[in-house]
C-alpha cells in the first residue's frame, strides 16, 4: 500500500493575516507590535505582515526539517499549486510510526489536513 500525505505551505492571506490579529495572538507577536508601538487590536497592516512573515519563515523552516527527513527515509515529495505530496510505500499507520521515530510526526501533523476527530487524514489513491 502507498501513503500519500498532503503538506501545506501556509495558508489563505485572510486566515494567514487573521492569526496575528484575532484570538490568541501569540506573546511573541504581541511583542513585535509593542515594539512599533500598537497592540493585535490596533495593528496596521503592515505590522501585521511583517509579523505573518517572521512566523511563515519559521513554519517554512520546520517543514523543510521534516522534508529533509522524509526524503532520507525515502519518501518521494512532489509539488502541486497549493500544497506538496509526500509519498511513500508503507501504510498509513507504518509511515506515521518512521515519521515518530525519526522526531518530525508533530511537524507533520501541523502542516497536515486535520478530519473532524482531531486526526491527520491520509489521501488515497493516485495523487496528480
Amino acid at each position: 500500500m502507498v501513503a500519500h500525505l498532503t503538506l501545506g505551505l501556509f495558508g489563505t492571506p485572510r486566515d494567514e493575516l487573521a492569526s496575528t490579529v484575532d484570538g490568541d495572538v501569540p506573546e511573541w507577536i504581541e511583542r513585535l507590535y509593542q515594539s512599533y508601538g500598537t497592540s493585535a487590536e490596533t495593528a496596521p497592516a503592515s505590522a501585521s505582515v511583517l509579523a505573518l512573515g517572521e512566523s511563515l519563515g519559521y513554519r517554512l523552516r520546520k517543514l523543510s526539517v521534516l522534508l529533509s527527513k522524509m526524503e532520507a527515509l525515502g519518501w518521494s515529495i512532489k509539488p502541486r499549486r497549493w500544497d506538496l505530496v509526500a509519498s511513500t510505500d508503507l501504510d498509513e499507520v507504518e509511515a506515521q510510526e518512521q515519521l515518530e521515530a525519526a522526531g518530525v510526526w508533530v511537524i507533520a501533523r501541523q502542516h497536515a489536513p486535520i478530519d473532524n476527530a482531531g486526526n491527520v487524514r491520509w489521501s488515497h489513491g493516485l495523487i496528480p
